[in-house]
């Protein structure tokens, strides 16, 4: 019988028991698979999980380090890699056997959707975290991600809690060959352009980033505070799913 994942990252010292009866609990009242509860909630990163996934399952993991193979992508589309947490690798075996890196290899619908949908007669996986395959779908999709048949592009905008844009960023390179200008005096030096609030305004990368740290931060902050309250005896752990579930 394979061992539970949980079991197997307790017995590896990588997790505490509480930790997984957490998880567990935070799995039983939302759902989910527990490997990407655990990444969310700290208790191990994405990188730790894939190693005791394919220590499990005997998968061997992806390496997504290098470029791109455009043959292999050419047969999944960017929006079919996004929505099922994959992409293609290689083409092997004259192309009747298409490699893929996978967050879920073992689930055999997405195989077959895969199978028919390249043409190929067999689909060999490999095991990789989500946030790693985005990040291949970002840089081997790249070109088609940022523009759309007839050259248009998309900005990435980030906003506040009002609502209000906070920063707009372009992703489109400066044009190619462009005519060239008369030569002119060198503008004067310009100071970067404030907020409306007076404070300067920030890349895009760094807002989210922002954002991210603020939320991972509150949201240990909170089931700390749960699981001490729980240790203490102020309310048990049924009771405070129950209160939650209302």
């Amino acid at each position: 019988m394979r061992i539970k994942i949980g079991d197997l990252l307790v017995k590896a010292g990588v997790i505490t028991d509480l930790q997984l009866r957490a998880a567990l609990a935070e799995q039983q009242q939302w759902g989910g698979k527990l490997g990407d509860i655990l990444v969310r909630m700290e208790f191990l990163t994405e990188e730790v999980l894939v190693r005791a996934l394919s220590k499990q399952t005997g998968i061997p993991r992806a390496d997504l380090t290098g470029p791109g193979d455009r043959a292999a992508l050419a047969l999944v589309p960017p929006e079919v890699a996004e929505e099922f947490g994959l992409v293609p690798m290689q083409l092997k075996d004259e192309g009747r056997t298409v490699l893929v890196a996978m967050s879920d290899p073992l689930n055999l619908g997405v195989t077959d959707h895969l199978r028919s949908l390249t043409g190929a007669k067999k689909i060999e996986a490999q095991l990789a975290g989500a946030s790693a395959i985005r990040t291949a779908i970002s840089r081997w999709y790249r070109g088609e991600e940022l523009f759309g048949e007839e050259g248009e592009h998309s900005a990435m905008k980030v906003v506040n809690n009002s609502g209000q844009s906070v920063v707009t960023q372009d992703p489109r390179p400066a044009a190619k060959n462009a005519p060239p200008t008369a030569p002119s005096a060198p503008p004067p030096p310009q100071k970067q352009a404030p907020a409306a609030n007076g404070a300067p305004r920030h890349s895009a990368v760094e807002v989210l980033q922002g954002v991210e740290d603020t939320q991972r931060r509150s949201v240990a902050a909170l089931k700390a505070m749960v699981e001490l309250l729980i240790e203490k005896g102020v309310f048990s752990r049924d009771e405070y799913l129950a209160r939650v579930k209302r």
